[in-house]
């Protein structure tokens, strides 16, 4: 699959412009706040339907437009797929794919890329929040299930909130929150066995590139953390187990008016050795790490699609080494690539070059 051209318009800082991509690698060049971000962002849009910097689509519109556009041509398996999204200032978003009408969980996953941005370097040592946000991206791209899932259970965990919180002035209290407790038990059931699965079936491709990585000498493991023990595959026994824990805490969640266990709670650890790399990773461990997850996700993409994802790489080149950096040339060749950076550091040869100046690019 290859994204042969975007159309912006009125998006962020860029007025209109036109891009047409090579199949290979594409470099996004210039200095700092010119656009180049947002050409990623753009993109990443047609592959997650949320952006990665911001959670409302108001920061889209260009200052002092009142909508805004993005039209993408893709290739797939031999067929051209045009993906618009339309922003506006005053209703929500509009959707689609080869003129129908679709709602999110209908284009996530059409169009599969995998994105690497400064903020994945803190994967390792970063909130727990940021974990769960690269899972659930990776998983919401292979999974069709997985979207629909998230966004009930947020919905879900909203309601139970707004009840923790009008507890004493409600005569059914007692017996509402047992009825929230029981969709957010059997969410989470659900949430958790996906992402546990998910980290399995990572694991044996982030291993490879770890050994890769560090000549065989570093082993690494990645262990799902959730308020509840997995068990094998009994979701009747899970789903029993994050109801008792809603239960074990609903007076500490009446007393602060939040939900204090469920999957948006859990997290993901990575050792090295054996060893917990949150607290003994090397800065040169972590970046192996990252580049372990980041890879493994692209290879996972492959299996369930049958092709290699596109590759977002948004300023991140320049916080590698050179011998990572040199590593992640390698295992991209042979994929389509769009990456941003400041200056030409001369790694890709054959690489189609967009100059980004003020919301433009430079002919």
């Amino acid at each position: 699959m290859i994204i042969k051209s975007l159309q912006v318009q009125n998006f962020r800082n860029f007025e209109m412009q036109d891009f047409h991509f090579a199949p290979g690698v594409n470099i996004l060049l210039g200095d700092n706040a010119q656009g180049k971000t947002n050409v990623i962002e753009a993109l990443w849009l047609f592959s997650a339907c949320k952006s990665f910097r911001v959670s409302d689509d108001k920061p889209f519109l260009r200052i002092g437009e009142h909508r805004a556009a993005i039209y993408g041509e893709y290739e797939r398996n031999g067929r051209v797929y045009r993906p618009v999204m339309k922003f506006y200032d005053d209703k929500s978003r509009e959707i689609f794919l080869n003129n129908v009408a679709v709602r999110p969980r209908e284009i996530v996953g059409q169009f599969p890329s995998v994105l690497f941005y400064p903020d994945h370097l803190s994967l390792v040592k970063g909130s727990p929040e940021l974990r769960r946000k690269f899972l659930d991206l990776a998983l919401c791209q292979t999974d069709p299930l997985m979207l629909p899932l998230l966004n009930e259970y947020n919905k879900v965990h909203q309601q139970r909130n707004a009840l923790l919180k009008q507890y004493r002035e409600r005569f059914d209290a007692k017996s509402a929150l047992d009825i929230w407790d029981e969709k957010i038990a059997s969410l989470s059931a659900k949430i958790a066995w996906k992402r546990h699965e998910f980290i399995t079936e990572m694991q044996p491709f982030a291993q490879r590139v770890m050994d890769e990585i560090s000549g065989g000498r570093e082993r690494l493991d990645i262990v799902y953390k959730t308020v509840c023990n997995m068990p094998t595959r009994d979701m009747e026994a899970l789903e029993d187990r994050f109801f008792y824990a809603l239960k074990q805490n609903r007076e500490k969640d009446l007393y602060s008016g939040h939900t204090s266990t469920g999957v948006h709670r859990d997290d993901f650890e990575l050792y090295i050795n054996g060893e917990n790399a949150k607290i003994y990773a090397s800065q040169g461990q972590q970046r192996s790490c990252v580049m372990a997850l980041k890879m493994a996700e692209a290879d996972l993409l492959r299996k369930a699609t049958g092709e290699y994802p596109i590759m977002l790489f948004d300023d991140v080149f320049s916080e590698l080494d050179p011998y990572r950096r040199s590593y992640i040339i390698e295992r991209i060749r042979g994929r389509q690539v769009i990456l941003s950076c400041c200056e030409d550091t001369g790694d890709f040869a054959e690489a189609k070059i967009f100059r980004i100046k003020s919301g433009a690019v430079e002919e």
